[in-house]
């Protein structure tokens, strides 16, 4: 498969803002876009990415938890983000949130190839800070 289906900018933006609004984890919680361009960046280089969906779906999820476009919500948007391509992209996405995978891949512990089978249902080592 080689044409793939790509979330915009203002996609990225209101799944944010909807996760806030759905997932308050915390009160200071807000919606606020830090980096538009940072989001630009980033959707060049999951389209430049060589590979399969998954190889997209990991530069996708990896991105958007390290540079930290929105000033709330980043991993949870990160992760939502990468299932809705996932989908969007003909593939059953099963694997379940994990906030400790998610600070792990914040924290470089992952390799890309970890979080690519994370992705497609196996089982990632637990994160532990070393």
């Amino acid at each position: 498969m080689s044409d793939f289906n790509y979330p915009t900018i203002d996609d990225l933006i209101e799944l944010n803002r909807r996760v806030l609004g759905e997932i308050r984890v915390k009160k200071a919680d807000r919606h606020q876009v830090l980096s538009r361009s940072g989001l630009e960046h980033l959707l060049r280089l999951v389209r430049e990415q060589a590979g399969d969906v998954y190889e997209k779906a990991v530069t996708l999820l990896i991105g958007l938890v390290q540079t930290h476009p929105f000033a709330s919500g980043n991993r949870r948007t990160a992760y939502l983000a990468t299932i809705s391509f996932l989908e969007m992209n003909g593939e059953a996405a099963t694997v379940v949130h994990d906030p400790k995978v998610l600070q792990g891949i914040r924290e470089e512990f992952y390799t890309r190839d970890e979080i690519k089978a994370w992705l497609k249902g196996h089982e990632i080592k637990e994160f532990r800070r070393e």
